[in-house]
């Protein structure tokens, strides 16, 4: 906020908390790197009538009224019908006028919300301070409720990134002005679909049902004009891979057909594998990527080897053998047992199997699609019967086995469990065809990490909350919000839990419970059915929490590479020397010009100087804010460097 000159906070929506009250109605609230604005609740649905505004100030008769009158004695009241719909009626605005000076009555006058504001800070006296999230102990079925609203937001946001890097790179490439005039039309979909009630999932069908079809046609068209923005050489025996993230990666990618045809690089370790959709394809791993850079695989005629060359795993009985765990599954095909053999640490818990799919009733008490009862987290239950489980892929990239489930009379689950020879990080390729109606699916993984505090990812950043359930406070923390991760760290080993599309989980302890699917019908009274795909991701790591071992990682499941048929080889457009801070944009500048504008964060929580270094001699280089207003001016050089605050982002200028 205070990036875009955004200096006051003003909501309603704590006040709806259903267990707790919220300490004040007039502070600063401070974000995770220590940034502040100045925050007001004010009050809605009401007529400003003396009864109300005694009410919402002196507290008599009314539970929402101003705790802190030492602060301020001032609140501001928002009258009139609805959230906005109805709007005030000609008598509430005479009402307004007769209660301007009133005996007995609290004064009221008319005020634009900018000067209260405004006045407001200025006459307060020693605010106090709030530090981290403002939790709303409400509504938490929105971080879950329409899987495929959820999973589109995210896909959506993800290609557009990769778009705007990818403009700029070639208009840089061809000393051209980046223009992004095609991508802004994309951008206002995706705005428009994040509007609420649209991406909590909270609308008629109607309205889901364009959702979904604007959604959808964004992602066909950005990933057409992605496609367009690579330009390659033709080459019938080459393919380029391009990665799109800010740091070097060694990445494991899948290519449909080039049958017969194998890489010419032996140090890549290849295998035919078959993915969660029955689809024939070739996985290639120990390919480097530089940051923000492209490689070419060159192929010659060959053929893979019919036991895809040796396999990198040893499965006899229900024990797996990786290069980095024994694995024992239980006859449901859950997971009895994790042994990280680097370590010798078992890290299935004393609770569940790992991978236990638990379901729940889910009637909440009223907004069906909005909520989550606090009662729901007594009723989750196993739920999965084994159906099928196969061996569909063994060799010296993966070992995938194929599993399907029975979730209900209704409701079914295929599912690809996939290790690696490369990496410790277990994939979950899900499939799941609901048809129930309120019923609230998770999926459980209990550990063996101890630690008071998990770690969710937010936007630029990463929010810490307590794994233990002491107080009131705690206790209404069930069901919280993450992006990518949620991390469980000791100071020298932790597990991660990734996701591709998913936003709400809940952690006890040493247990974390992933959100997958919820069958609100109200108001739209199809319960989310149909049949939707997500991935997972189990990700232990010899380590505390770092940008390495979890940020890293989350970035990589939900940024594949690019690959597009042809050559063209580049190295890195921009990288850092800090793994901790994060490339996060590089876009056009909002007045298209010979500039892109990057934008960088820090994601461990610690301060930082780190050097940012271009493929070639920039024009200029500016700090600006987040309106790309120029700050400060810097030496134009290749290579600059920059400190970074804990969670600090940044926003830089760049011209070419």
């Amino acid at each position: 906020m205070k990036g875009c000159r955004v200096d006051y906070f003003l909501t309603t929506k704590i006040s709806w908390n259903d267990t707790n009250r919220f300490p004040y109605e007039t502070f600063y609230w401070e974000g995770i790197d220590g940034t502040r604005v100045f925050a007001h609740f004010n009050t809605t649905h009401c007529w400003p009538e003396p009864k109300a505004l005694i009410e919402q100030l002196e507290g008599r008769g009314s539970g929402n009224y101003l705790q802190n009158k030492n602060v301020s004695k001032k609140r501001l009241v928002a009258y009139g019908f609805g959230d906005g719909g109805g709007g005030p009626e000609a008598k509430m605005i005479e009402m307004a006028r007769r209660v301007k000076d009133l005996d007995g009555c609290p004064r009221a006058e008319h005020v634009n919300v900018g000067q209260f504001m405004t006045e407001l800070e200025k006459e307060c006296i020693n605010p106090p301070v709030y530090k981290g999230e403002l939790y709303l102990e409400l509504h938490r079925a929105t971080l879950t409720n329409q899987h495929r609203i959820k999973r589109n937001n995210r896909k959506a946001e993800l290609a557009l990134r990769d778009l705007e890097f990818l403009t700029v790179r070639k208009a840089v490439a061809e000393g051209a002005v980046a223009e992004d005039a095609n991508i802004r039309p994309l951008m206002e979909t995706l705005l428009v679909n994040q509007f609420h009630d649209i991406l909590p999932g909270t609308c008629i069908a109607k309205a889901h049902d364009q959702c979904y079809s604007e959604m959808e046609d964004l992602l066909e068209k950005a990933g057409k004009m992605i496609d367009d923005t690579v330009s390659t050489t033709p080459e019938e025996n080459a393919l380029t891979v391009v990665n799109t993230l800010g740091f070097d990666r060694d990445e494991i990618i899948y290519i449909d057909g080039f049958q017969g045809k194998v890489p010419v690089d032996k140090n890549l370790i290849i295998q035919r594998v078959q993915n969660v959709h029955g689809k024939d394809q070739l996985c290639i791993a120990n390919l480097h990527l530089p940051s923000m850079g492209a490689r070419t695989i060159e192929f010659e005629e060959g053929e893979m080897p019919s036991d895809n060359g040796g396999s990198a795993f040893t499965y006899e009985g229900d024990v797996l053998t990786t290069p980095f765990a024994k694995v024992t599954f239980a006859a449901d095909g859950t997971i009895e047992s994790f042994i990280d053999t680097r370590v010798n640490r078992e890290l299935r818990g004393k609770g569940l199997p790992l991978n236990t799919f638990l379901m729940a009733e889910d009637v909440p008490s009223s907004w069906d699609n909005w909520d989550i009862d606090a009662d729901c987290q007594m009723k989750f239950k196993a739920c999965a019967k084994l159906v099928k489980r196969e061996v569909v892929s063994d060799g010296k990239v993966q070992f995938r086995i194929r599993s399907t489930y029975k979730l209900s009379e209704k409701s079914t689950i295929v599912q690809d469990m996939v290790f690696y020879s490369t990496t410790p990080r277990v994939d979950f390729e899900t499939i799941i065809d609901w048809k129930d109606k309120h019923r609230f699916l998770k999926v459980d993984f209990d550990t063996t990490i101890m630690t008071n505090f998990a770690r969710h990812e937010i936007q630029f950043g990463h929010s810490l909350k307590p794994t233990t359930r002491n107080n009131s406070l705690e206790q209404a923390m069930f069901e919280v919000l993450n992006h990518k991760f949620t991390d469980l760290s000791e100071t020298r080993y932790g597990v991660a839990l990734l996701n591709d599309c998913k936003y709400g989980i809940s952690v006890e302890g040493s247990d974390m419970r992933l959100s997958l699917h919820k069958g609100g019908c109200r108001p739209d009274p199809r319960g989310d059915e149909g049949v939707h795909e997500c991935v997972y991701s189990f990700l232990p790591h010899i380590g505390g929490f770092s940008a390495e071992n979890v940020v890293l990682p989350a970035y990589s499941l939900n940024s594949r590479p690019i690959v597009k048929a042809g050559r063209a080889d580049f190295e890195s457009f921009a990288k850092v020397n800090s793994s901790n801070i994060i490339i996060e944009t590089v876009k056009c500048c909002e007045e298209n010009q010979r500039a892109f504008v990057m934008r960088l964060y820090e994601s461990e929580g610690t301060f930082t100087r780190t050097k940012v270094t271009l493929d070639r001699v920039p024009v200029s280089v500016e700090i600006t804010n987040m309106l790309e207003e120029t700050l400060e001016s810097m030496d134009a050089a290749q290579t600059f460097e920059l400190v970074f605050r804990p969670f600090e982002i940044k926003t830089v200028k760049i011209g070419y």
